[in-house]
């Protein structure tokens, strides 16, 4: 692949990632490769190549005779993700040596994501969270568990962010995030850990509970 074609199929794969984090593609919904290409100015070649490294990460499925759709969870598998996420992050953490921690970073990376407006701006909310995750993980030497990791978290872009709605969605992330940020301060890693645990539960409760609500209003994809 030459290094235009791959520049263009991650530009490809990154636009992607971003509709269905917006909500501008649904789960369930298709995903036409002609639109793709027109819309981000590309051959068709670099789209099928971002659409198949897409559907390896498990973000959209490909259907036979029907093309390339984006992957829908039910609450089971949802849950199946974030037991596998609670497993792997608590292992990394472990490993982390706190006492290398810089923490004022971390207090930096809250006071970037509180700059962001979870209703406006919620890509650059979206990154800034994972910097605050992700810049913790990255102290653990375990590089294949934090790209598992990563993985996980991409499979699911679109439903944690239904467990953002407004102000006091974001207040609360931070102050999740301050419990953390404060357990670290303390060089104790079961706080780290429980501070961990509560964030991500938290966000599961409030996802799994607007899943329901979602498919009882008959959300999904759209028909065209």
């Amino acid at each position: 692949m030459t290094t235009t074609r791959l520049s263009s199929a991650l530009r490809c794969a990154g636009a992607v990632r971003t509709m269905i984090l917006t909500g501008e593609l649904l789960p369930g919904e298709k995903i036409r490769q002609e639109d793709l290409a027109a819309r981000l100015d590309m051959s068709r070649i670099p789209v099928r190549e971002a659409l198949s490294t897409l559907e390896s990460e498990g973000v959209i499925v490909h259907r036979p005779n029907m093309g390339y759709e984006v992957a829908r969870f039910s609450s089971d598998d949802l849950d199946e993700i974030y037991l596998m996420r609670r497993l792997l992050e608590t292992e990394l953490v472990r490993s982390v040596d706190l006492a290398d921690v810089d923490v004022a970073e971390f207090e930096q990376l809250n006071a970037a994501l509180a700059a962001t407006s979870i209703d406006d701006q919620r890509e650059e909310f979206d990154h800034a969270n994972e910097r605050f995750h992700f810049r913790l993980f990255e102290y653990s030497p375990m590089l294949r568990v934090r790209e598992e990791i990563a993985r996980l978290w991409r499979l699911s872009t679109f439903y944690r962010s239904l467990s953002w709605n407004g102000v006091g969605s974001q207040a609360r992330v931070l102050a999740e995030h301050d419990r953390i940020i404060e357990a670290i301060r303390a060089r104790d890693g079961a706080a780290v850990i429980a501070a961990c645990d509560e964030h991500r539960g938290s966000t599961l409760d409030l996802v799994a509970g607007r899943v329901s609500r979602h498919r009882a209003n008959g959300g999904g994809a759209r028909t065209h």
